[in-house]
């Protein structure tokens, strides 16, 4: 069960929508791949076979024991996450002047923006992504 559940995680983090893509995915893997996922190369299971135990799981469950495991895993690792995002700030537009666009960069542990920047009409956040992260200092 473990090992299909991994899978079919595999997969839909790879893009695949449904339970016919998930099999379609794990058919399609190398067979480096499907060791590594704990899959023989030559028995690989079916779309049914997929369906039926997705359906039977507990999604509670499930997403408890993720949530826990993922818990374990951010407190080992010394790591600072940034997340990145565009907005365009309401009420910032008048009659004749454009709603204002910023970049922001805000540390998800601490819940704080660490730096931000406009993002004029003249061009968009990919040019603007370097300049927004170079204002925050080492990212190492």
């Amino acid at each position: 069960m473990p090992v299909v559940v991994i899978a079919a995680v595999c997969a839909v983090i790879a893009g695949s929508r449904s339970y016919t893509a998930i099999a379609e995915w794990v058919a399609d893997v190398p067979a480096t791949t499907a060791r590594a996922l704990g899959i023989a190369p030559d028995r690989r299971p079916s779309e049914a076979m997929i369906r039926r135990l997705l359906q039977a799981l507990d999604a509670e469950l499930l997403t408890t024991a993720i949530a826990v495991w993922l818990a374990g895993k951010t407190a080992t690792v010394d790591r600072r996450a940034i997340a990145v995002d565009g907005k365009t700030l309401r009420g910032s537009r008048t009659g004749d002047q454009a709603a204002r666009h910023v970049l922001a960069a805000c540390d998800q542990t601490a819940g704080t923006v660490l730096a931000s920047t406009d993002v004029d009409g003249k061009t968009n956040e990919i040019t603007r992504f370097a300049p927004l992260l170079d204002q925050i200092g080492d990212l190492r």
